[in-house]
């Protein structure tokens, strides 16, 4: 007979990497919260382990626990993938409005949180062990920089996952969610979306296209800062004068790094990057274009940072509509904000409460633009 339990809420993300540091294979970091060195496990030890932690839902799912072969089911891990595997975390909290796994809205936050993107090589719930279909490259192209554990296994990480649960809700589409978005919410889901499609330049740049990565950030901040606005004008230059409202007490040059997004965005977008590299090219023996690595990283980190901030600060004003200046939404926020300083001292002492527990990344073409803490 089937023995049926209560859904759990706890999820595991094994990660690549080379071993950890931490001696224990398991360490608990706070409020439920453990990193584990996968290193000290075997994948039999490992996947009995799990069962304690997290319970199987029923006795149909005790299957999709270990695989000899990893054949085109998702379910089930085999000797030959555990052996990748250097880390992983145990997260214990969900939206309790979540449909299945809550994968989604887990990684995004991950994803958030860590300067780096991760790519977990399988989740474990109480459906059993669960192996991501969007890997589609060799681990070895991406193992060597997942091992994020030093940055994410940390109580700070704790703090900002709880903090920012509630908006993980737009790492996915949900039916029942979506019928209750206003505007503001799908704005966010948009984002969410746009900022997930950067994993395609994650260690990997065009040399004759690389500015195609600087469009893509330009229109998550637009579709952030400026998007459903009634003026159609001047779009660069509110959009500065917005994230600077957010971000400039922490990075002092945004405006001016951004703007040169900006400039990038458009030597994509309108041809004179394609004509640049004709011109060169002309003159020159065997010598194609070398992306900028230093400066899209940077670019990147303004991106997650002002992200971050803006999840935060619509969870509150969206709770609050009568403050914050009377207005609805974050743009109408940040808008009075730049000419109102009382109004933008609100919004950071409030964003501060979330961008104070990230890890700091000084990517070294923004070095002036991004202060030590």
């Amino acid at each position: 007979m089937n023995t049926v339990q209560k859904r759990q809420k706890s999820i595991f993300l094994a990660f690549a990497g080379e071993e950890i540091s931490q001696s224990d294979a398991e360490v608990h970091i706070k409020d439920g919260f453990e990193c584990w060195n996968l290193k000290k496990f075997t994948v039999d030890s490992f996947v009995s382990r799990i069962k304690e932690k997290i319970p199987p839902v029923n006795d149909n799912v005790l299957r999709n626990y270990r695989a000899e072969e990893e054949g085109p089911d998702i379910y089930g891990i085999s000797d030959k993938t555990f052996k990748h595997c250097s880390w992983g975390l145990l997260i214990p909290d969900r939206p309790d409005d979540a449909f299945s796994s809550c994968y989604p809205e887990t990684l995004f936050l991950l994803n958030l949180y860590s300067p780096t993107f991760l790519y977990p090589l399988f989740y474990a719930t109480d459906f059993g062990i669960i192996r991501p279909t969007r890997i589609n490259r060799p681990v070895f192209t991406f193992a060597h920089y997942q091992n994020q554990s030093n940055v994410v296994a940390t109580p700070d990480f704790v703090s900002f996952f709880k903090l920012l649960l509630p908006q993980s809700q737009y790492a996915v589409w949900q039916i029942d969610r979506a019928q209750k978005w206003s505007e503001e919410d799908w704005r966010l889901f948009v984002a969410g979306l746009l900022y997930g499609g950067l994993t395609e330049y994650d260690n990997s740049k065009n040399s004759f296209g690389w500015q195609r990565e600087s469009a893509d950030m330009a229109t998550i901040l637009e579709s952030l800062f400026t998007a459903g606005d009634a003026q159609s004008e001047e779009i660069g230059y509110r959009l500065r004068k917005r994230i600077a409202a957010l971000l400039s007490h922490r990075f002092p040059q945004v405006e001016k790094d951004v703007r040169d997004l900006y400039k990038e965005r458009s030597a994509f977008v309108h041809g004179s990057f394609f004509s640049q590299i004709a011109k060169d090219s002309r003159r020159a023996s065997n010598n194609i274009p070398s992306p900028d690595f230093d400066r899209l990283y940077g670019q990147k980190e303004y991106v997650r940072w002002a992200f971050v901030a803006y999840l935060h600060l619509a969870r509150i004003v969206k709770g609050n509509p009568a403050g914050f200046g009377g207005q609805s939404t974050v743009i109408d926020v940040l808008e009075q904000s730049i000419i109102d300083v009382p109004l933008r001292n609100e919004v950071v002492t409030e964003v501060e409460k979330v961008l104070a527990l990230m890890p700091h990344f000084t990517a070294p073409s923004v070095k002036s633009s991004i202060p030590s803490q």
